[in-house]
């Protein structure tokens, strides 16, 4: 990709996000745009994140039984 076709590129995806963005807008004007077009991106992505259910923990034994299994083991059946 050269640079003109990065440009043409950069203009293309603002003009498709803001279509008040024209062929003499300023590099800065595309500049905010895409800054904007970031922004909204990682607002949406911590939205979409807080929706996502949290990893379960595993469910461990902490029965009375099984740490008497667990010393008896250990110090020998007695």
């Amino acid at each position: 990709m050269t640079q003109v076709e990065f440009v043409a590129e950069c203009y293309s995806v603002a003009w498709a996000s803001n279509p008040n963005l024209d062929d003499s807008s300023s590099f800065e004007d595309i500049l905010k745009e895409l800054q904007s077009i970031k922004d909204k991106a990682l607002r949406m992505d911590i939205i979409v994140s807080s929706f996502r259910p949290e990893p379960e923990l595993p469910n461990f034994d902490n029965s009375p039984e099984r740490w008497k299994k667990m010393a008896q083991n250990r110090i020998g059946n007695t």
